[in-house]
């Protein structure tokens, strides 16, 4: 992925259209205390398999947060790239369904309806508590309407992982992703393998 990355600076967050900070204040056994919480939009993702290719489908862009968490922790690669289900959050006043086809078109570039509700959980517990719910979708060529990135001044970039290189892959630290992703992999493995091998 060829990006250039200047000017970035580290700012106090006022007001975000993504995200409201606040605390909760409250007793537990009879003790005051106070915690800092992020609210947060709920989101979905989605597993993609792709048939022809017998390969996921990820996507990989650029997270100022990991950028910082880098730098930060002065960790060897700091790049800020990360690899990722796709992914979008709950902003449209869609369900949960039509949400995730939306950003599979929108991202990937894959028109597909047929996408398969896998479980939801919440995220960010030590801060914030949103749901994410989570699906399955199987692509082929004959699904490609576009070449997919995002909308708007979004970059990004698909990845292709072989079914035969995934758990190397979802056990390499060196590329940085989320829990879903790899709780997504095991998943595929318990229900879906067996139909491909």
């Amino acid at each position: 992925m060829d990006f250039t990355i200047s000017d970035l600076k580290i700012i106090p967050l006022k007001e975000s259209k993504f995200v409201r900070l606040f605390s909760i204040s409250y007793t537990q056994d009879g003790k005051k205390k106070c915690w800092d919480c992020v609210e947060a939009h709920d989101s979905v993702s989605c597993l993609l398999y792709h048939r022809e290719f017998d390969s996921f489908l990820f996507v990989r862009q650029f997270r100022p947060s990991v950028w910082y968490y880098q730098e930060k922790n002065q960790i060897q690669t700091k790049n800020g790239l990360t690899y990722e289900l796709c992914a979008g959050i709950m902003d449209k006043g869609l369900d949960t369904k039509a949400t995730m086809i939306e950003e599979i078109i929108e991202e990937t570039g894959y028109s597909l309806s047929n996408i398969e509700r896998v479980t939801s959980s919440f995220t960010a517990l030590g801060f914030g508590a949103n749901s994410q719910t989570l699906f399955y979708g199987e692509i082929d060529e004959s699904m490609k309407v576009s070449s997919g990135g995002g909308v708007d001044d979004e970059k990004i970039e698909l990845v292709f992982i072989k079914q035969n290189q995934i758990l190397n892959f979802i056990y390499d630290e060196s590329k940085v992703k989320a829990p879903n992703l790899q709780f997504s992999i095991l998943w595929w493995m318990m229900n879906k393998k067996a139909k491909f091998d």
